[in-house]
């Protein structure tokens, strides 16, 4: 799974590009995907001294409201916020994608991680066959929401939608993921391959998949 994660910003912000967001507050939910996101883009533009954020509210429907009342200059939202912010006249300064990695723990069974492994695959090869068809999922899992819920297939840019098929996870981006978040003081100690990745159940279990798909 490939997340999209965009920088956001009010639409009565003087902010245009990442590099206007030094010192200025950056609401991001630490501990998730959408915030080492964020702190990437950022780091992209600037120097880390410059980077300024703030602890936000997991629910992007939160940071959302939190952005339209001024409380912060700019916040990291994923589909179909992104969407809906955009509807109100919002700014992207900076889109990013990454990799929404499935984390299995250490007492799965290989047949089960299999079974994961194929339907993910089936699913991505349905939406991707019709992604239109399928952005409606996004409306139906924030209902209740008005924002959403006024939100119509056609209204997304189904370039931010992004799926690929499964595959082992590659070495050098898992070790750079662990230094990169370890520079942060977001993990601590060396990253150790071994310990990290479960190589043996992932190499099994992706040869599984592909012989029932194949049979």
């Amino acid at each position: 799974m490939i997340v999209c994660g965009a920088l956001v910003v009010s639409p009565v912000s003087t902010v245009f590009t990442p590099q206007e967001l030094a010192y200025k507050r950056v609401a991001l939910d630490y501990g998730n995907g959408t915030a080492y996101a964020g702190l990437q883009m950022l780091e992209g533009a600037m120097p880390r001294e410059a980077i300024a954020t703030c602890a936000a509210a997991t629910s992007p429907a939160e940071r959302f409201a939190g952005l339209m009342r001024g409380d912060f200059e700019a916040t990291v939202l994923q589909e179909p916020w992104i969407t809906v912010a955009e509807k109100a006249g919002c700014r992207l300064v900076s889109t990013t994608f990454f990799h929404g990695t499935w984390v299995a723990t250490d007492q799965v069974s290989v047949e089960a991680y299999a079974a994961l492994l194929r339907a993910l695959t089936r699913a991505v090869r349905r939406i991707n066959a019709d992604k239109r068809r399928y952005v409606s999922y996004f409306i139906r899992d924030w209902a209740g929401h008005p924002e959403v819920a006024a939100l119509r297939p056609d209204d997304f840019n189904l370039s931010r939608i992004q799926l690929k098929e499964p595959t082992p996870i590659p070495e050098s981006e898992a070790r750079w993921a662990w230094e990169w978040m370890a520079s942060w003081g977001l993990l601590h100690g060396p990253f150790e391959v071994g310990s990290q990745i479960n190589r043996r159940l992932e190499r099994e279990a992706h040869e599984l998949a592909a012989a029932v798909r194949a049979g």
